[in-house]
């Protein structure tokens, strides 16, 4: 049967003497992978369509296994993306991320359309020599990401007694799943983190507002890398 997908390619690799294997994350459903025959020949005109991040109307025939790519049409190639390193490499991060935490075949619009948008911002904010608004917005993608799977990371209240935050201190628990009071914190082990007030506002901005809005942050490099060191603790918890 002949399926068709908007995808997004996410990685790709190589079987055989010219055939591929790409991986896929499409609206319609959920991350898939299927084969693309010939697709290294120095003539084959399909490679140049599934290109890694790329945006593309694919057609899949399948009648069992991973079925063969038999067309491609590029919808969006995030060109300036790709011609700017240090959001290139920001990208492959965020998308091993995307990976490991979606699982095959389960499709879900939300995540796809986080997905989508994530790499359209990416793609506008290319070419600048503003670091930290790549990392700022890798970040905030993960944690929304998080959000959509049901691993929301809890920052509007202590995770433990429910009571409000104090802004004077401030831990992290990736263990409770969430920021944690002065109170709970003194009764718990080594897992807490203890984090900067930034770290918790930064947070709590990625999960209300749009990827797009998230380019209007202002913030230190020590202020990301303690946003990271809390995420990737998260992550070592939820994966």
């Amino acid at each position: 049967m002949e399926y068709r997908y908007t995808g997004i390619i996410l990685n790709k690799r190589d079987v055989g003497e010219t055939d591929r294997i790409y991986t896929i994350y499409t609206l319609e459903g959920g991350k898939i992978r299927s084969l693309a025959k010939g697709v290294r020949k120095p003539q084959a005109k399909l490679a140049a369509s599934l290109e890694n991040i790329t945006l593309a109307d694919i057609t899949i025939i399948r009648t069992r296994g991973l079925g063969k790519i038999t067309g491609s049409i590029i919808e969006n190639n995030f060109t300036s993306l790709k011609r700017d390193c240090d959001a290139l490499l920001e990208t492959f991060a965020g998308l091993n991320i995307f990976e490991k935490l979606v699982d095959f075949e389960s499709s879900d619009k939300k995540v796809f359309l986080l997905l989508k948008e994530y790499l359209e911002v990416v793609n506008e904010c290319s070419l600048s020599e503003n670091i930290e608004k790549h990392i700022i917005i890798r970040l905030g993608f993960i944690v929304k990401l998080l959000d959509a799977l049901g691993y929301t990371i809890e920052v509007d209240n202590c995770v433990s007694c429910g009571k409000k935050l104090a802004q004077d201190f401030l831990c992290f628990s990736s263990q409770q799943g969430g920021a944690i009071c002065q109170h709970c914190a003194n009764g718990n082990d080594s897992c807490v983190l203890s984090v900067r007030t930034n770290t918790i506002k930064m947070l709590r901005l990625f999960l209300k507002n749009k990827i797009q809005s998230l380019t209007k942050i202002k913030a230190t490099r020590e202020d990301c890398d303690s946003v990271c060191l809390v995420v990737d603790d998260f992550l070592r918890w939820t994966l």
